[in-house]
C-alpha cells in the first residue's frame, strides 16, 4: 500500500505541473510557441517516466493503471519529438497534446467505470469530466484557430481541464480503494486431496 500511496503522490504532482502549464498558457498566450513545445515536451518526458514506473513496480495492485505501458511509452516520444524538433513540432503540437489529452481522458473512462463496479457513488464525476477532456483533445486536434494566442489559450484551457480530471479520478480511486468492504481478507485453508 505504500507503493500506491507514493505513486498517487507522483500523480497529483504531475497533474499539478498539468494545472500551472495549462495556467500560464491562458495567463500568458503570448508566450512563444517554442517555450510552450520545450515546456510540453518537460512535461510529457515526465509524466511517460512516472507512468512506466509506476507500471513495472505496481503489478497486480496497479489493475487500475494497466495501460500505463502503452501511454508511458507514447508520452517519452511525444516530450521527445517535442523537445529534439521543437520548429517542426510547432505545427503538430496541436495534435500531439490533443491525442495526449484524448488518452488521458480514455484512461480516466476506465477508471470512472471500474469506480462504478466498486460501488463508488461519484463514479459519474470523473466521467463526466473524462468526457469533456476527450471533447476538448478531438477539437484541439482539429485546430480551428485563427491566431496563436487563441490557440495557447486553448491549450491552456484543455491542460487545465486534464490536470483537475487527473487529480479527481486519483482522489476517487483513493477513496474507494480505502473503503473498508474493499479491504476485506478471506481467510482460506488449503487441504490436498
Amino acid at each position: 500500500m505504500d507503493s500506491i500511496k507514493k505513486y498517487k503522490i507522483g500523480a497529483i504532482i504531475l497533474s499539478v505541473l498539468t494545472i500551472a502549464l495549462g495556467a500560464a498558457m491562458i495567463i500568458w498566450p503570448d508566450i512563444s510557441a517554442l517555450t510552450a513545445c520545450y515546456l510540453a515536451g518537460a512535461v510529457c518526458i515526465a509524466m511517460g517516466i512516472y507512468e512506466l514506473i509506476r507500471y513495472f513496480e505496481l503489478g497486480l495492485a496497479g489493475v487500475l493503471f494497466r495501460f500505463d505501458l502503452g501511454a508511458g511509452i507514447f508520452s517519452i516520444l511525444a516530450g521527445i519529438i517535442l523537445i529534439c524538433h521543437p520548429l517542426g513540432a510547432l505545427t503538430v503540437l496541436p495534435v500531439i497534446l490533443g491525442v495526449y489529452i484524448i488518452m488521458s481522458g480514455i484512461f480516466s473512462i476506465q477508471a470512472s467505470t471500474e469506480l462504478r463496479l466498486f460501488g463508488y457513488s461519484s463514479w459519474w464525476t470523473s466521467l463526466i469530466l473524462s468526457i469533456v477532456g476527450i471533447l476538448l483533445g478531438v477539437f484541439m486536434i482539429f485546430d480551428p484557430f485563427t491566431g496563436a494566442a487563441a490557440l495557447m489559450i486553448y491549450i491552456g484551457i484543455s491542460l487545465l481541464v486534464t490536470g483537475i480530471q487527473s487529480i479527481y479520478t486519483i482522489i476517487c480511486v483513493s477513496k474507494a480503494f480505502r473503503c473498508d468492504e474493499h479491504q476485506k481478507i478471506i481467510d482460506a485453508v488449503w487441504h490436498e486431496c
